[in-house]
């Protein structure tokens, strides 16, 4: 096969990875046609550098997606308006939420006049989220709401899915759970069977927090397996984490707490790779709980000190969410 019909081949299949929720398999995919792309392939390498961003970024790689970045600014004729927008989604996933949404608003002032619902849609949730992680609770809210709407207008049905997402979260840390439960299952329906394998994994994984605070324990309890078994295929290890902190949260209302204390590590675990500041607030504070009520008062004192000092230099305000 010709050296630049291996690349394209190469830059295709880690699209296709990359839209099934295999960030590590597509990063591998687009370094190869990285490195089969000839000097006359500008639009290969553009494409395939801000995939193994994506990648990079989805999987809390957050220095090596700012490389990946630098590499494609690089390339003649890089299109400065998504390197732009990539830029921001990596504050975002930093949990650097201030400077995400002084970057994200103009760009979605800026597609509401041209229009681009589909982008617009996006836009908007990827504010919301922002907003929600910076403590603007309602804000997210209406964000996410205004978001499904765009979607819709543009007839994006993966859009929907995830302005479901971001509408469920935001209304379960809120205590709406119903709602909450509505916007998980459509999203689930949504996806059905289709191979967004990491869209349904989030889909399990959400409608198993919300389930959880409802006090549906068994059933929660199962949506997290599958959603782990979902994201163990998909080599997520931070989503993994999140699951993992939801079986424990679930082991700490049994009072199981051996149990709880090790899923909790586990997400400690994986949340100390960097790039999931919420995470880490989270594992500790849910940590320190469980080691207070097993008589280890002072470590947890200084775990639980160490989850509220992150929270506050990073900006969030996870911590005092009590429907997490």
């Amino acid at each position: 096969m010709p050296t630049a019909l291996e690349a394209e081949r190469r830059l295709i299949l880690g699209e296709a990875l990359r839209g099934q929720g295999y960030f590590g398999r597509a990063g591998a995919a687009y370094r190869a046609a990285i490195r089969r792309a000839g000097p006359e392939d500008r639009d290969f390498s553009f494409d395939a550098w801000l995939g193994l961003a994506r990648c990079a970024r989805s999987l809390g790689a957050t220095d090596e997606a700012r490389r990946a970045l630098a590499r494609a600014r690089k390339i003649p004729g890089a299109d400065r308006g998504m390197l732009a927008l990539e830029d921001a989604l990596v504050l975002r996933a930093e949990s650097r939420h201030r400077p995400a949404l002084k970057a994200l608003l103009p760009m979605l002032a800026a597609a509401r006049r041209r229009r681009d619902m589909s982008a617009v849609g996006f836009l908007l949730w990827a504010v919301a989220g922002s907003r929600r992680f910076s403590g603007d609770l309602s804000g997210a809210h209406r964000d996410f709401k205004d978001s499904l709407a765009a979607f819709r207008r543009a007839r994006d049905a993966e859009g929907e899915a995830y302005a479901l997402f971001g509408l469920g979260g935001i209304a379960r840390v809120r205590g709406l759970f119903l709602e909450a439960r509505r916007a998980y299952v459509e999203a689930g329906k949504r996806l059905g069977s289709g191979p967004d394998l990491f869209g349904r994994a989030y889909a399990r994984c959400g409608l198993a927090n919300c389930l959880r605070q409802m006090g549906r324990l068994a059933e929660a309890e199962k949506s997290y397996h599958k959603a782990y078994k979902l994201y163990a295929g998909l080599d997520d290890r931070v989503d993994l984490a999140f699951v993992d902190w939801g079986l424990g949260q679930i082991h700490q209302r049994r009072g199981e707490l051996p149990q709880a204390e090790r899923r909790y590590r586990a997400a400690l675990g994986a949340f100390s790779g960097g790039g999931e500041d919420r995470g880490l607030v989270l594992a500790r504070k849910s940590l320190a709980e469980v080691l207070h009520a097993r008589g280890r008062t002072a470590e947890a004192e200084r775990l639980f000190d160490s989850a509220v000092a992150l929270a506050r230099r990073a900006g969030l305000t996870a911590h005092l969410e009590a429907y997490t």
